[in-house]
């Protein structure tokens, strides 16, 4: 049985303060980086609390970033359920057929873009992320637009509900990034 000495109580009790302050100033940090996004703060923050690399971000960089990585994986696993939905759609439904076909290449183009943010925000180049981010939601868009017409609706309804959850990710993860590059332009314009 291990016993604490009295030496080592109050560096216990100043870890303990430590992580504690830590993961209120993360906490705050996620709420204030998530003010950015008013009409998607409750998705902001319930994303980002969700991963722990933002308890260890110190800067709406580090936070966008984590935002950007969510957001990719959340239209890769919407991929997935696309092309498992494709699988269990019969020969004769062809309409349903080509939507899907054609939004599992759209969301396999909006990962790629998603991911390519990655490198784009490791160096700094917000303008880009912003263009890759838009990308994805046009991919997303373009998914849409390719089932407007399915009447199978309970599918329809699941393609929707991906759609709009990648959506409204791509939506707070570029408004973050927009709000990245204003401060960089205005860092470097002063």
């Amino acid at each position: 049985m291990a016993t604490l000495s009295l030496h080592s109580i109050p560096s216990a009790i100043t870890l303990y303060i430590f992580i504690l302050i830590a993961s209120i100033n993360a906490d705050n940090l996620i709420e204030e980086t998530c003010k950015q996004v008013p009409d998607l703060k409750d998705l902001c923050v319930q994303t980002l609390t969700s991963d722990p690399k933002s308890k260890t971000s110190n800067d709406a960089h580090g936070l966008t970033s984590v935002a950007i990585g969510l957001t990719a994986k959340e239209a890769a696993v919407a991929g997935d359920q696309i092309t498992r939905l494709a699988e269990q759609v019969k020969a004769h439904e062809e309409e349903l057929l080509q939507c899907l076909a054609d939004c599992e290449e759209e969301y396999e183009d909006a990962v790629q873009q998603l991911e390519q943010c990655r490198v784009s925000m490791d160096e700094k180049e917000y303008h880009e992320v912003v263009m890759f981010v838009e990308a994805a939601l046009n991919d997303v868009k373009n998914c849409e637009e390719a089932c407007k017409n399915v009447e199978e609706k309970e599918k329809k309804e699941l393609i929707e509900e991906k759609n709009n959850k990648v959506r409204d990710m791509c939506n707070f993860a570029l408004a973050l990034t927009i709000g990245l590059q204003q401060h960089k332009n205005h860092v470097t314009s002063t």
